[in-house]
Formats: structure tokens, C-alpha cells, sequence
């Protein structure tokens, strides 16, 4: 049996400092989850806004199979935004590679 969209919650947390990829320092940006609705994460994204407007996405890995409050120890999600599928998705497509023509 596969899970169904509304299986899931998407979330976003709001971060300072430096980029995964090393390309912003002192920055900000988001991380969004694809969670259960009881905290566990199947899936995070780093997004941040480069100065010139460009968005650049990467996967977060480490955050797969993570429990948001037994695993990190918060005591609610509340640090957590609530986002549309839609958004999440949209940021999960700049991580994948660019389609090329046949």
C-alpha cells in the first residue's frame, strides 16, 4: 500500500548561518519536510535566496527517518511553518537535475 498525499504534512523551519553548500555565509533560508503528522520526517530540503534572487535548493539526507520531537527533543512542532505541497514540491524540483531535450 503506497501513502497518499494527505498521509503527510509539509512543513518549513526558518534557519541563520552559513549554507550546506558553502555559497552563503550568514545567511537565511528554510528547511522543508515532508513529515507524519506526529513528527516524523521522510524527506528535507535547504532552500536560501542568493543576493542576486536566485533560489538554490539541496537535499538534506541526514534530516531522512528523523523524529522531530523524540529524535531532536522539541517538545512541540511550533517552530515549524506550515506550507502547501505545492511549495514543498516546488522546492524539491530545483534539486533535480534539468531535463534535457531527446
Amino acid at each position: 500500500m503506497t501513502a497518499v498525499s494527505s498521509d503527510f504534512i509539509y512543513m518549513r523551519e526558518y534557519w541563520t548561518g552559513d549554507s550546506r553548500d558553502g555559497c552563503l555565509v550568514n545567511g537565511d533560508g528554510y528547511h522543508y519536510y515532508r513529515m507524519s503528522r506526529e513528527g516524523f520526517i521522510f524527506e528535507a530540503y535547504e532552500c536560501y535566496e542568493t543576493e542576486d534572487g536566485r533560489e538554490v535548493a539541496s537535499p538534506l539526507p541526514e534530516m531522512r527517518n528523523v523524529d522531530w520531537l523524540k529524535d531532536l527533543g522539541f517538545d512541540d512542532m511550533e517552530a515549524l511553518d506550515s506550507v502547501e505541497e505545492s511549495d514543498f514540491l516546488r522546492i524539491r524540483s530545483l534539486t533535480e537535475p534539468p531535463k534535457t531535450k531527446a
